[in-house]
């Protein structure tokens, strides 16, 4: 069975491409796994900022493809400021060149983000696409922390002169909302994991068949466990999240300023991959007047995979803070470890946690609610490693390696013998 996947990162392949930097994320991890398949040929395609030919790596075979002025500052900022997006049209050429030289049985498209899924315009060949996010209930949810008004008063000059402002961010993800509805109204095959993205799908993709298929964590969080006997004097609370407006940071501060406030409760509150220069906490410290260092919150901007377990394992309570997710991964790897854990109700995450059992689930955008999660976990130690406990259960379960792969594998067969 010759696979060929078309992939928003270079999968394992960035171990070779750029050692150091951890961008493979899940997915390396999944084709890890199923390139040890002898039933399959994985081959993979990635948009690439530099010419490369095709290579092999880890059992697969990798195709990066050139994307014309993605590569130095210098040319990014000259296709935002002329407004020239990439070019469809002659991307697909390249994509459709791949599919060719491979001549694969099927073709998995990981996402809607990209214009991957077009190529089901111009092939007659089955392909599956796997629902991450969704760009149309993001554009509806992009604002609704941080309003469109209060995020163009308060972003940054350099923003605003780098073509990389407020207006512009919102445009980009409306046109990605646009291509992503015309790729999924001539979908097939999709594969989701929450009851929010078959429900999505099942308007924006009405000709599609739903699959399920779990997503496979970093290798790390695997052998870990979080397994305190108590919680730290100082409560200890831990947060991974982008750079994106509609991730939540803004929650985080408004809350850590309630529980300042409030009596006998000492805490600290770690944000990973958000650094005192990244462009979200730069307007939401202008907007809210907020020194972080006073209201107890650290950015620790990127870390490593090894670095987010430490960094967690020492943690008491992980938060996750999103006004719009699907089955967040950050999510998932606190549940695995074991953690006491309280996220928003936002998009899948219901899918992911059961509220009450394996955690606590609150309103986004609520400050209050979940500064009072937050006091609630904090002051029942029994209750909140109950939650964690369950929840590692669950997910154990829910992202086991072997039945990952044997449930992706069995699910490439049914799509190309069409039962």
């Amino acid at each position: 069975m010759k696979i060929l996947w078309f992939s928003n990162t270079p999968c394992s392949s960035s171990e070779k491409l750029t050692p150091g930097l951890n961008i493979g994320g899940w997915l390396s991890s999944l084709e890890k796994v199923l390139s040890k398949n002898a039933e399959i040929e994985l081959h993979i395609s990635f948009y690439y900022s530099q010419k490369i030919k095709p290579f092999d790596y880890n059992n697969t075979h990798f195709f990066p493809i050139y994307r014309k002025n993605s590569g130095s500052k210098i040319s990014r900022f000259i296709t935002r400021l002329l407004n020239k997006e990439h070019n469809d049209k002659a991307e697909i050429k390249k994509l459709l060149s791949v599919i060719e030289l491979v001549k694969p049985d099927l073709i998995h498209v990981h996402g809607t983000e990209e214009n991957f899924g077009l190529i089901q315009h111009y092939i007659d060949l089955p392909v599956v696409i796997s629902i991450q996010g969704i760009r149309s209930v993001i554009f509806e949810k992009y604002h609704s922390g941080i309003s469109y008004s209060i995020a163009k008063k308060y972003e940054s000059f350099k923003n605003k002169i780098l073509v990389k402002s407020t207006r512009y961010n919102y445009n980009q993800c409306q046109i990605g909302g646009q291509r992503e509805r015309k790729i999924l109204m001539i979908t097939k095959n999709i594969i989701g994991r929450t009851d929010w993205d078959r429900r999505v799908t099942n308007v924006l993709a009405p000709n599609s068949r739903y699959y399920t298929g779990q997503e496979m964590l970093r290798e790390s969080f695997y052998p870990n466990e979080w397994n305190k006997l108590k919680f730290n004097s100082i409560t200890r609370i831990v947060t991974v999240l982008n750079n994106g407006i509609y991730k939540g940071f803004e929650v985080i501060v408004k809350a850590a300023n309630i529980l300042l406030a409030y009596p006998n409760f000492d805490f600290e509150w770690l944000v990973i991959g958000l650094n005192e220069n990244s462009e979200t906490a730069v307007l939401v410290r202008n907007w809210l007047e907020i020194d972080f260092d006073r209201s107890n919150i650290q950015l620790l901007g990127s870390k490593s995979e090894e670095e987010v377990v430490k960094l967690l394992l020492s943690s008491d309570i992980y938060c996750q803070v999103s006004h719009i997710e699907n089955s967040p991964n950050s999510l998932c790897e606190a549940m695995i470890l074991g953690m006491p854990i309280i996220a928003t109700y936002a998009g899948g995450t219901n899918s992911m946690l059961e509220n009450s059992k394996e955690g606590i689930l609150v309103q986004d955008g609520d400050p209050y609610s979940l500064s009072g999660a937050i006091l609630e976990l904090s002051n029942d130690f029994k209750k909140a490693t109950e939650y964690a406990q369950a929840a590692r259960l669950h997910a154990i379960v829910r992202h086991d390696k072997e039945k990952i792969s044997s449930d992706l594998f069995h699910l490439y067969q049914s799509i190309i013998n069409k039962i």
